[in-house]
């Protein structure tokens, strides 16, 4: 790519924004009131502080939570258990529960022959994690809502992901599949157990990936660019087909090899900004507030999924960030920027803390009480026509490749019929705008910003989780390492604070999972102590404030106390204190989120630097030595905990 593309990027995430906002976003509340409002009656989901829990308190299904007392009336009834696994903001999600879990029908017959029960996942990774390893293992894939029943052991024996209500040519339907399991259930008792019991050994076989007495192959830099080589979509950046997800693991590895002056950094380099470039560039950012959707349905990175996750902005700022001292390229910073600002305007709570993610779905400008995916992001050309003068109309039409007919072309569900989402079109790539463009592209862009902000806007998960927030309080570090603005290093031990206060207990170094209306609550698992502890160590960098490694000293102790394995070595993701899960996973591969264990070693090597104290260079050399044979067959699934130890 040539400077004059980066001039034109530059000069489109420097224009100004508009003040904060016309409107609010929805919150669960809105929901609950709408419902008691209309007379309906609640279930057990409405004592709960889960929004997506609470999504469901005025469904017809007797939901539970999960819980003992839900276990034991499915053995009392001798019924078997179905266990729905989703989160608020997700899009799918809505509609079986649209469909399905508001059909009286489908209640009904749930309430007669189940046990049902809800999970938020990003409350009970732990949980999701068991049950995901069983619909992967059956499916061959996995997602959200995820659908799942068992035996009363909670053995998995069937699980997919969303169904419609009826059955059509090719897809079974959720009725039709609930009564073929309750017939099995009762008709084929012997076989449903035998198939739950193997379902379960699998899972429960594949649950611990560390092993003994193995180091790092001489090679593995070199065999891993290889791999991730053979995955990098050269025409269009990323490392898969569609739909295409940010890998932030991969992205923390070629950072460290990037900084090399050989052909492998060379490479790492190009791959790297390709990539970072055309997701910059694509319908993924939001070109006009800033932060980054989920992932993208296409391989164009044009069509996001909407939902906008904390997780995605901080673990993707750090990206540009990173890639910004290797690359002075104004590109990188001002994505980064605009992320953080993004996450600092539209998710951060009074009391500092950050909120989880903004919904895919919001109500439709143009027909109230519709909802959809991407309503709050779409423009229709007669929306532009309206709100633009001609001279700006003829621009946007060029610039953002607006048509009559839309530009989305990835639409497998028809939700997005003659709608248009804003990237950089092929045409302006690699050109420098004039002093006319700049003009017209200020005014076009300041009009878009006021406009959508008087849209209805999404549904926000506004509870607070330590890991995620850990995530945001390290990129805001890096920010201020990096760009030297006070604002960020503001945010970031204002946040700190707040989970010290609120999601810890001072006297025992205990954390908890999340916080919700003032309430704190759920067990803190591997990824929260790993996560702000990382965050403290990167407050402690850029701050020399003693106060934030000693609290890194301390957590790290009570991490070692909650999850280490004492015989084998590694962390559990989870404690031990959930007696009904059927297994505690230990994992070095990085999913949508880096491994917590890549993390744990991350933190373990920065202590030892920091502390010269021995007792942490030796656990990071054992954590690293029980997954190394891990790393060295698939190098690219476990990325971040390979960009820990690489020596360039």
């Amino acid at each position: 790519m040539n400077t004059f593309k980066y001039i034109l990027i530059a000069l489109l995430f420097s224009l100004p924004h508009l003040s904060w906002a016309a409107t609010e976003h929805n919150t669960v509340e809105t929901y609950l009131s709408a419902s008691k409002a209309a007379g309906k009656t609640p279930n057990s989901l409405l004592k709960e502080s889960s929004p997506y829990l609470l999504q469901h308190a005025y469904n017809p299904v007797h939901w539970y939570a999960w819980s003992e007392e839900a276990f034991a009336r499915a053995r009392k009834e001798n019924k078997p258990i179905f266990l729905s696994i989703g989160y608020s903001t997700c899009h799918w999600c809505h509609v079986m529960s649209r469909e399905s879990f508001e059909n009286e029908e489908i209640a009904r017959y749930l309430n007669k022959h189940y046990i049902s029960i809800k999970v938020d996942r990003e409350e009970r990774p732990d949980i999701d994690t068991v049950y995901m390893a069983a619909t992967q293992l059956i499916n061959g894939h996995g997602g959200w809502p995820m659908t799942v029943v068992m035996n009363h052991d909670l053995e998995p024996f069937f699980a997919g992901t969303y169904y419609p209500p009826e059955t059509t040519v090719g897809r079974r339907g959720f009725k039709d599949l609930l009564i073929e399991i309750n017939r099995l259930w009762n008709e084929e008792r012997d076989r449903v157990e035998e198939v739950a019991f193997s379902i379960a050994g699998r899972i429960k076989a594949e649950a611990d990936e560390s092993a003994f007495g193995e180091s790092l192959d001489k090679s593995i830099g070199h065999t891993a660019l290889q791999q991730i080589s053979n995955s990098y979509d050269e025409d269009f950046g990323g490392f898969s087909s569609a739909p295409k997800f940010p890998r932030p693991g991969i992205f923390a590895l070629l950072l460290k090899q990037a900084e090399s002056n050989n052909k492998d950094g060379a490479n790492a380099r190009l791959m790297l900004g390709k990539t970072l470039t055309a997701m910059a560039e694509g319908g993924i950012f939001d070109q006009v507030g800033g932060g980054f959707h989920r992932y993208s349905v296409d391989a164009h990175w044009q069509v996001p999924h909407f939902e906008k996750m904390l997780y995605s902005q901080a673990l993707l700022a750090t990206s540009y960030l990173q890639f910004y001292r290797i690359e002075k390229k104004p590109l990188y910073k001002n994505i980064a920027k605009q992320t953080l600002d993004f996450v600092l305007r539209e998710m951060t709570s009074p009391q500092g803390g950050f909120y989880s993610a903004l919904d895919a779905d919001s109500e439709r400008p143009d027909k109230k009480d519709e909802h959809a995916e991407g309503a709050f992001y779409l423009w229709s050309e007669k929306e532009l026509i309206k709100l633009l003068s001609d001279e700006e109309m003829k621009f946007a039409r060029s610039y953002y490749n607006v048509y009559k007919e839309g530009n989305i072309y990835s639409d497998p569900q028809n939700e997005f019929q003659n709608l248009n989402i804003l990237y950089v079109s092929e045409e302006f790539s690699g050109t420098v705008l004039t002093k006319k463009h700049n003009q017209l592209l200020s005014s076009v862009k300041n009009k878009l910003l006021g406009q959508r902000n008087y849209r209805p806007r999404p549904h926000l998960d506004d509870k607070i989780i330590t890991a995620w927030n850990g995530m945001m309080i390290s990129a805001l570090a890096d920010a201020y390492k990096i760009l030297h603005d006070k604002k960020y290093l503001n945010a970031a031990t204002k946040a700190a604070e707040f989970l010290r206060d609120k999601l810890m207990n001072k006297k025992t170094s205990q954390l908890y999972r999340r916080i919700r209306v003032g309430q704190a609550g759920v067990e803190a698992n591997l990824s929260d102590y790993v996560w702000y502890v990382n965050s403290l160590l990167k407050l402690y960098e850029v701050t020399s404030d003693k106060r934030w490694l000693k609290m890194s000293i301390n957590l790290s102790e009570k991490q070692n106390e909650l999850f280490l394995d004492e015989s084998n070595g590694g962390y559990f993701d989870a404690s031990d204190h959930d007696s009904n899960l059927l297994f505690r996973s230990k994992s070095i591969y990085d999913g949508a989120l880096p491994a917590a264990n890549a993390i744990a070693l991350s933190n373990l090597t920065e202590l030892f630097k920091l502390t010269k104290d021995k007792q942490w260079k030796t656990q990071a050399e054992h954590l690293l030595s029980i997954f190394a044979a891990v790393i060295n067959n698939n190098p690219s699934a476990t990325a971040m905990g390979l960009s820990v130890v690489l020596i360039n």
